[in-house]
C-alpha cells in the first residue's frame, strides 16, 4: 500500500525556509501535502477548510506545481507563483527547492526528497480528466462503505463532511448543485446526500439555500445593493427564483426584510458544522464558536430572562443590542432555550432598535 507523509510533522523549519526562499527569489512559494497541511508565508494551516481559505491559486499558466517525492511516493506539491518567471529561473528554483526540502522535510522523514519538473497546464487537465474517469470506481467504494454493517469511522466521516462544507462555503456565491459538489469532492450524489443528512440533520439543498439566504440577509441589512444584484451575488441568476426561496425561508420579501432590519449595524454568521449537537442550544453553539475566535461573548439576566449583552467589543446600550436569527428567522425565546435540532445557520445582529 502506498505510504504518505505522516499526519503529524513539525513543519516550522520548512515554513521558515520557504518564506526565506520566497523573499530572496521573489517567487511566492508554498507547500501542500496530502494530509491537508499547507505551509505558506511562514504559517502552517491544517485541515481542508483552512487550506482552501488560505490557498488562492492563479490560473495554470502562472501556477507551477512541483510534485514532491518521498519514499517513491508523491506526498504533496510545492506551489510557485511563476508570474514573470523565465524558464532559467524555474529550473534554478527547482534546484533550491529540492535542497531546502531535503534539509527540512527530508530530515524529518529520514529520507531523500525528490522534486519533479513542474506540471504543465496540460498535465493538470489530464489529471482532472483521469479523476473524473476514475469516479465510478470511487462511487462504488463509497456505496460499499455506506451499505456496510460497520459504519464509517469518525475520521472518515469528518473528512468527507468537512470537504463538502468547505466546498459549499467557498462556492456559495456561484451556481452550485448536489452534482457539482459531488464531482469536486469525488463522492456520488446519492452517497453525499445520505451522509450529509445523517451527520448534519439537514438535507444538502436546504443547507445550501439557508447559507445563501443568510448571506443575502447580510447584504440587505448592510448594503444598498439592489435585490437583483444581491441575487447574483449569492449565485442565483434568476431574480424571481431568488425572491421565492428568500420568502419561503424568511417569511417575507427581500425588500420587506430590508425595511424591517434597517437599523442593523453588524451581522455575524455561524454556519452549521460537525461541532453542532442536536442537544446544543443556540447559546452553547455561539459561545463555543466565538471562544474559538477569541471573541468575547456574554449573557446577562433581566427580570428573570437571559439575553446576550456582548459580542466582541459591541455591548447593549440603551436601545442598542444583540438579536439572533436561526435559519434566517427570529425566535421569540432566549438563545439558551432554543436547541439546534435540524437548523443550518445562526446569525447575530447588532441593531439600534432592539425589540
Amino acid at each position: 500500500m502506498p505510504t504518505s507523509t505522516p499526519t503529524i510533522i513539525n513543519y516550522t523549519g520548512l515554513a521558515d525556509s520557504i518564506q526565506l526562499f520566497s523573499k530572496i527569489s521573489q517567487i511566492k512559494t508554498s507547500f501542500y501535502d496530502f494530509s491537508d497541511t499547507l505551509v505558506k508565508d511562514g504559517h502552517i494551516y491544517h485541515g481542508i477548510s483552512e487550506v482552501q481559505h488560505n490557498l488562492v491559486l492563479k490560473d495554470t499558466a502562472v501556477t507551477l506545481l512541483f510534485p514532491v517525492i518521498a519514499n517513491d511516493n508523491i506526498v504533496g506539491f510545492v506551489i510557485c507563483d511563476a508570474t514573470g518567471v523565465s524558464q532559467e529561473r524555474v529550473q534554478l528554483a527547482k534546484t533550491y527547492i529540492e535542497s531546502l526540502t531535503n534539509d527540512t522535510l527530508g530530515k524529518l522523514l529520514n529520507t531523500h526528497i525528490d522534486i519533479l519538473n513542474p506540471l504543465s497546464a496540460h498535465n493538470v487537465s489530464q489529471m482532472r480528466k483521469f479523476a473524473l474517469l476514475f469516479k465510478p470506481t470511487l462511487n462504488q467504494i463509497n456505496q460499499q462503505i455506506d451499505t456496510s454493517e460497520t459504519p464509517p469511522t469518525t475520521t472518515k466521516k469528518a473528512s468527507s463532511i468537512d470537504d463538502i462544507l468547505a466546498y459549499v462555503q467557498t462556492n456559495l456565491r456561484n451556481p452550485i448543485s448536489l452534482e457539482s459538489v459531488s464531482q469536486n469532492v469525488f463522492l456520488s450524489p446519492s452517497y453525499l446526500s445520505r451522509i450529509f443528512k445523517r451527520y448534519l440533520h439537514v438535507n444538502f439543498i436546504d443547507y445550501a439555500n439557508y447559507q445563501r439566504v443568510a448571506i443575502a440577509c447580510k447584504y440587505l441589512m448592510l448594503t444598498n445593493n439592489k435585490v437583483s444584484v444581491i441575487s447574483r451575488q449569492v449565485g442565483c441568476s434568476q431574480n424571481s427564483y431568488f425572491s421565492k426561496v428568500f420568502k419561503r425561508i424568511t417569511g417575507m420579501s427581500p425588500l420587506a426584510y430590508r425595511r424591517k432590519h434597517f437599523a442593523v449595524q453588524k451581522v455575524l454568521t455561524i454556519p452549521r458544522d460537525l461541532t453542532w449537537d442536536d442537544h446544543d442550544t443556540i447559546f452553547d453553539i455561539s459561545q463555543r464558536y466565538f471562544k474559538q475566535l477569541d471573541c468575547s461573548f456574554s449573557m446577562q439576566t433581566t427580570n428573570g430572562y437571559p439575553y446576550v449583552n456582548q459580542i466582541g467589543d459591541l455591548t447593549d446600550s440603551g436601545a442598542r443590542g444583540w438579536l439572533y436569527t436561526v435559519n434566517c428567522q427570529q425566535p421569540t425565546r432566549s438563545s439558551s432555550d432554543v436547541v439546534s435540532t435540524d437548523n443550518a445557520v445562526i446569525q447575530w445582529l447588532y441593531t439600534d432598535r432592539v425589540s
